[in-house]
C-alpha cells in the first residue's frame, strides 16, 4: 500500500550551535541573514508555497530569540509551534525526537540551514511512497555541489538507500537535508538512542535502510545549498542573485513550457469521436 496523503507538517531542526557560521555572533544560526532574510524565514515561506500549513520547529540554542523573530513576522502563511531540545549539544537525530509527537505518516522534515528550490518539496510529496518508509530528497548531479567535502554522501541501489555518511568512499548521491517520513523514523532513532545516548538523523537512516525502508527521491535540477559554513553563505547569496528568492526562476519557466508542450500535444490528438 502507497502513502497518498500530502504532506501538511513540517519538523524543522534549529537546535544547534551552528558555530561555523555564527562563531562569535549574538544570534543564532537560524536567523543568519542571506540576502537580507533569516534563513530560517525563507524555509518557512518555502514550506508554506508547497501547501505545508504547520511548522514545528526545534529549538534549543539561543531558543527565546528564535522564538520572538519567529513570532514577529505574521506574513508565513503557515502556523507554527516550538519544541525545546534541552540536549541540543547532542546529535541532530536527538532534535528529532524531542518532536516525536508531532511526527505523523507523510511529514516533512527539514534542516534551518539547507535553502532549497520548492521543486523539492513537490517531488517528495509526489513520490511513490510504501506505507511506514521514509524518504530523502537526492540530488544526483554531484559534480555541482558547493562543497563535496562536506556534503553528506548517498548511496543507493534500485531507488532505495543502502547507506549514508560524510565518508563514505563510494556513492552516487547527496543528501539535500529535505525529508518525507513517519513514525517509522523515530523507533529507528529510538533504537540508537537506547544503545549509545545519541544519535543522528543519518543513523536513523541506516537503520531503516538495513530493512529496505527508505527511498531516494531524485530531486532532478531542483537547487539547493547547505550554509554552513561562511563560504557557503557567499555562494548562497549569489544563488539567489542569479536565480531568485526561490531559486527556481529558470525551473519554473521549463516546468511551464514543459505543460505548454503536453497541453499542446494532447489537442492535436483526435478523439475517437473526431475519427469517426
Amino acid at each position: 500500500m502507497l502513502e497518498t496523503k500530502p504532506m501538511k507538517r513540517a519538523v524543522v531542526l534549529a537546535a544547534g550551535l551552528g558555530s561555523r557560521l555564527v562563531s562569535g555572533e549574538v544570534f543564532p544560526k537560524p536567523l543568519k541573514l542571506v540576502a537580507g532574510t533569516p534563513l530560517l524565514l525563507r524555509i518557512l515561506r518555502t514550506l508554506a508555497s508547497e501547501g505545508i500549513r504547520e511548522a514545528v520547529i526545534v529549538t534549543g540554542y539561543l531558543q527565546d530569540v528564535i522564538r520572538d523573530a519567529i513570532a514577529a513576522d505574521t506574513s508565513l502563511g503557515l502556523s507554527v509551534s516550538f519544541v525545546t531540545n534541552t540536549q541540543f549539544q547532542k546529535k541532530n537525530g536527538v532534535s528529532l525526537l524531542a518532536a516525536r509527537e508531532f511526527v505523523e505518516p507523510n511529514t516533512l522534515l527539514t534542516m534551518a540551514d539547507h535553502l532549497y528550490a520548492p521543486a523539492i518539496v513537490r517531488r517528495l510529496n509526489a513520490f511513490d511512497l510504501p506505507e511506514g518508509a521514509a524518504a530523502l530528497g537526492v540530488d544526483r548531479a554531484i559534480a555541482r555541489c558547493f562543497d563535496i567535502d562536506d556534503a553528506t554522501k548517498v548511496r543507493t541501489e534500485a531507488g532505495r538507500i543502502t547507506d549514508i555518511s560524510k565518508e563514505l568512499d563510494a556513492y552516487d548521491a547527496l543528501d539535500t537535508g529535505v525529508f518525507r517520513i513517519g513514525p517509522s523514523l523515530i523507533e529507528a532513532l529510538d533504537h540508537v538512542y537506547a544503545k549509545q545516548d545519541d544519535c543522528s538523523l543519518s543513523d536513523g537512516v541506516r537503520t531503516l535502510a538495513q530493512r529496505g525502508m527508505f527511498f531516494a527521491c531524485d530531486v532532478g535540477d531542483a537547487r539547493w545549498i547547505d550554509v554552513d559554513t561562511p563560504e557557503a553563505h557567499t555562494q548562497a547569496e549569489i544563488m539567489l542573485r542569479n536565480f531568485g528568492d526561490t531559486l527556481d526562476r529558470d525551473l519554473v519557466r521549463q516546468e511551464q513550457r514543459a505543460t505548454r508542450g503536453r497541453s499542446t500535444a494532447f489537442q492535436g490528438i483526435a478523439s475517437p469521436a473526431d475519427a469517426e
